[in-house]
């Protein structure tokens, strides 16, 4: 720990404002964080019907963990991943063997393993990310073949 520097509550305190920032968004029915005393998550219950009027997705969720970093000008690390009983996907921003740099998108396969392709983010300040992470779910389920009616 840097002098006057704790990663957990500062990681609290961010997930605490995306929280409140979840809330605000028409997608998310409920936000909570988890454990309560400090969060290392937040869990969002989302509505299917909000994200996309043709998505057919059961118990929509999205996870978001976010570290602050052991020093204060150490990036941070987060990810944003939604599932639901189709599958799960996300976005992250930590180191990651498959793929060059910090930024990727994952999705399960299914076969069980992952897929990774890089992604860059235009923002890495908590908020902003919260609606580009949003906006990136409902994009993804619009094309998303299993979730469409028809």
């Amino acid at each position: 720990m840097t002098s006057g520097w704790d990663a957990g509550a500062v990681s609290h305190r961010v997930l605490r404002g995306i929280r409140r920032e979840l809330d605000r968004h028409p997608a998310v029915v409920t936000a909570e964080g988890f454990p309560a005393t400090l969060h290392s998550e937040v869990v969002a219950e989302l509505s299917a019907s909000t994200l996309d009027a043709t998505v057919t997705a059961t118990e929509p969720t999205l996870t978001v963990r976010w570290f602050a970093g052991e020093r204060p000008a150490a990036p941070p690390e987060f990810s944003f991943h939604y599932s639901d009983r189709h599958g799960d996907f996300g976005w992250h921003y930590a180191p990651n063997p498959h793929v060059d740099g910090r930024g990727h998108y994952q999705e399960l396969l299914d076969g069980g393993s992952y897929t990774y392709t890089s992604h860059e983010f235009d923002s890495t300040e908590p908020t902003r990310v919260v609606w580009i992470a949003l906006s990136l779910v409902e994009d993804r389920l619009a094309t998303r073949p299993d979730q469409r009616h028809g």
